[in-house]
């Protein structure tokens, strides 16, 4: 059984930041695999459902399987870790990559009710404009909101002052089936601007099975 919250506790530790969105899915990979020998993993595993066709990893054990899609959003740090570099650049527009959470979450609910299995979105960032509250209630990217203790259900749309550079390919409203009371936990913290990361762990359950855990049994 793989809980989320001691896979990362080591993580962190071992791991602190990583380069890419694909270093943490490789290394996240390797840490669920030692928490649990038993566990088979695929990465980037097709499923077809939409344009994207696949899932980050795919978790099996036995005939239980688990779908969990990650996102790595990141402010610009520089750090060395054992004569390692980490140069993290700044990643802008928050609004889109806010909607692409909320698209993942969206999809991991057809994911869960598509193969009758539980499922989950992993967020991880330096970047405390995702975690912290906002201070306007009006923005144009309100609707997709994932600051902490928020709470997202229902449909979520652009606000109408959205321009169209910012909604192209993203027009369509999201609508979230479920209901999911957002909460950051601490992951990481290093030195400096940009040194604390924090993660966002949505459990998506299995249609019928109520409340999801974070687990895979």
């Amino acid at each position: 059984m793989i809980e989320i919250e001691p896979v990362l506790a080591s993580l962190g530790k071992r791991r602190p930041i990583f380069h890419s969105e694909a270093d943490l899915q490789h290394e996240l990979a390797h840490e669920l695999r030692a928490h649990d020998p038993g566990l088979a993993l695929r990465l980037e595993y097709p499923i077809g459902i939409d344009s994207r066709a696949s899932l980050d990893i795919l978790l099996r054990k036995g005939v239980a399987r688990f779908g969990l899609e990650l996102k790595y959003l990141c402010r610009s740090v520089q750090t060395t870790i054992d004569d390692e570099i980490f140069a993290l650049k700044h990643q802008s527009a928050h609004d889109i990559r806010r909607y692409d959470v909320v698209k993942d979450i969206v999809r991991m609910e057809r994911f869960a009710a598509r193969f009758e299995a539980p499922a989950a979105v992993l967020v991880l960032t330096n970047d405390p404009a995702y975690w912290s509250s906002r201070r306007r209630a009006d923005t144009i990217d309100a609707a997709f909101d994932l600051s902490d203790l928020s709470n997202l259900t229902g449909s979520r749309g652009w606000a109408a002052a959205a321009g169209a550079g910012t909604t192209r390919g993203r027009a369509e409203p999201l609508v979230v089936s479920g209901s999911y009371d957002l909460h950051w936990q601490d992951y990481s913290d290093l030195d400096g601007p940009g040194g604390r990361f924090r993660y966002l762990y949505v459990p998506i359950a299995q249609p019928g099975l109520g409340p999801a855990a974070p687990q895979l049994a």
